[in-house]
């Protein structure tokens, strides 16, 4: 799996693109500097998600349940914080179990 450097395009993903996943975007923008947006799988077509999965650099999911086409694998990381329970805000407990997963990344400058 390639290194994330900082200067790559991050897709973080979830179910409704409402909670885990821009918690996550906003983490590698506002405090990485990154390029980053965010996406939820149920109300976007499959055009729109393959635009978008072919965008990134880096697809991060959210569920270690979530799937993407096999051809993307090489690009897939999994942030697995489990079904979403978090909705209604950005709770300290995700976005520390985030942090946990973006430090062991080792992002590259």
């Amino acid at each position: 799996m390639q290194k994330i450097k900082r200067t790559d395009k991050i897709l973080c993903v979830c179910e409704g693109g409402n909670s885990r996943s821009v918690a996550l975007a906003w983490l590698f923008k506002k405090h990485l500097g990154m390029d980053a947006i965010s996406i939820g799988t149920r109300d976007n077509s499959v055009d729109t998600l393959e635009m978008l999965y072919n965008w990134a650099d880096h697809i991060i999911l959210t569920d270690k349940k979530m799937k993407v086409p096999e051809h993307l694998n090489g690009k897939v990381r999994v942030y697995d914080v489990g079904p979403d329970r978090y909705f209604q805000g950005f709770r300290d407990s995700l976005i520390d179990k985030f942090l946990d997963y973006i430090e062991k990344d080792e992002i590259e400058n």
